[in-house]
């Protein structure tokens, strides 16, 4: 009983476009966490005595670090990128555990966390088919 996704599998071209879909995916998440966790950091009004820039590069900085290997579509940095995005689960998990109320940012910063964190895993396995079916 052949099904849709078998045959999806073995086709090359589609499963190229499944690995881009999954690549742009995460590109999305990454970029979406970034830009959450800017606006989160600047936008509210905060003490004078808040650390805005201390923050912002304790935040920023680890998503600087697989950029490079994200936009080049390197599976390595994916799977690297996957682990990272565990830790401002957690992070933004956390915060939204802890607030009285519920917060925008946090909410975003989870929904973010998991398209990227999805889109990384996804794209690694079907990058390791495209990559076996190209040595074929």
């Amino acid at each position: 009983m052949p099904s849709t996704w078998s045959t999806r599998r073995t086709n090359g071209k589609t499963t190229y476009a499944v690995t881009r879909f999954y690549r742009t995916l995460t590109l999305i998440g990454f970029f979406g966490l970034m830009l959450t966790l800017l606006c989160w950091i600047i936008l509210p009004e905060r003490s004078v005595l808040f650390p805005t820039a201390t923050i912002l590069a304790l935040a920023l900085i680890p998503l600087l670090l697989p950029l490079r290997g994200l936009l080049h579509g390197k599976p390595y940095t994916h799977a690297w990128n996957s682990f990272l995005m565990l830790f401002y689960f957690t992070f933004a998990v956390g915060e939204l555990y802890s607030s009285e109320h519920f917060d925008f940012y946090p909410a975003l910063a989870v929904l973010f966390s998991i398209v990227c964190f999805i889109g990384s895993i996804l794209f690694i396995r079907f990058n390791a088919k495209v990559v076996g079916t190209s040595q074929n």
